[in-house]
């Protein structure tokens, strides 16, 4: 339970809120997905209950609040499923957006539980991908069931739903978050600064798969191009998959995936020639801390809290131990 709440709650294809809470039905699942075998959920409450490291609350439960400060998740995923059918997709077309009837519209942050739920209507099966970052800042807003931890709202704008824009695609990509540790044993992680239109942002290096290449080769690929090093590197963890939707040139809207691994770099790193030509400025080390306040892209933001409680719980035995 705390590894999928505190570290890897992709794994389980959650979704907490801003504040870590995910519905009890939902946890439930993900665990006898882990574990193999069906659990009960009158046992997650009882361990929930008993153990110093969980809350409950209603339907939803959390894993406690660690020490450490940091920015909290967003209230929602950038890219959030809606789950319909054909007939209903030409509807959404005809009407230019998804709008509420007696109920309101749900949507989930997780593709495979959405298409699950797809394939239980009269019809054939489809899914819709929103933009729901963008929505949010064009004025939809989505609020959460605390029943069943899905996200809601009342009507969402044809320009928000990605997959139904003309020359829509999806692109792959990796990228990779180097650590390393200090004669003191403090981890850090290292960043690029990337220059943007209007300002210049913290990230991850990243960048997208070549035909052929597995995400772990292109996530170390990535780093070497965009930091302008020439090191060898070890994966120690994969961090998860980060989703987003933005416009290619030329306005091609596009969702973005792209699977993030945490490595050990094999020889000094601290040398770096930037590429200019990706519009990086700068590369540094930071303590898991100082990187969990300097990223502020929505979508990184869970990934680097659960980056920090991995290093933080010393959890990577090959980074830690001699």
């Amino acid at each position: 339970m705390a590894f999928l709440l505190r570290h890897r709650p992709d794994r389980g294809n959650l979704c907490p809120d801003s504040e870590g809470w995910v519905g009890l039905v939902e946890l439930v699942d993900a665990v006898s997905r882990l574990v193999h075998r069906e659990v009960r959920v009158d046992v997650i409450q009882d361990i929930a209950t008993n153990g110093r490291g969980f809350e409950l609350r209603g339907s939803m439960i959390r894993a406690r609040a660690r020490r450490g400060g940091g920015r909290r998740a967003p209230a929602h995923p950038d890219i959030l499923f809606h789950a319909t059918t054909a007939d209903r997709v030409d509807e959404v077309l005809e009407k230019g957006g998804l709008f509420a009837g007696n109920r309101p519209l749900v949507f989930s942050g997780d593709e495979v539980g959405a298409w699950r739920t797809a394939h239980r209507f009269r019809g054939e099966p489809r899914l819709l991908v929103i933009d729901a970052s963008r929505a949010k800042r064009g004025g939809v807003n989505f609020s959460r069931s605390r029943r069943s931890g899905l996200f809601l709202a009342e009507k969402v704008p044809l320009a928000h739903v990605l997959n139904l824009q003309p020359n829509y695609a999806e692109q792959l990509s990796a990228g990779g978050i180097p650590v390393r540790l200090r004669p003191d044993g403090t981890p850090e992680l290292c960043l690029i600064k990337v220059k943007r239109r209007n300002r210049a942002t913290w990230e991850v290096a990243k960048g997208k798969l070549e035909p052929g290449e597995s995400p772990e080769t292109a996530g170390c690929r990535e780093i070497c191009e965009e930091m302008g090093i020439d090191v060898p590197f070890t994966v120690l963890a994969p961090l998860g998959e980060v989703r987003y939707g933005f416009m290619a040139p030329g306005g091609l809207p596009r969702l973005k995936r792209v699977y993030l691994f945490l490595v050990r770099p094999e020889a000094q790193m601290d040398a770096f020639d930037p590429s200019s030509r990706e519009g990086i400025g700068a590369v540094k080390w930071f303590t898991p801390d100082e990187a969990c306040r300097v990223v502020r892209h929505t979508s990184l933001i869970p990934l680097m809290q659960r980056t920090r409680e991995l290093l933080r719980d010393r959890a990577l035995p090959a980074l830690f131990e001699p």
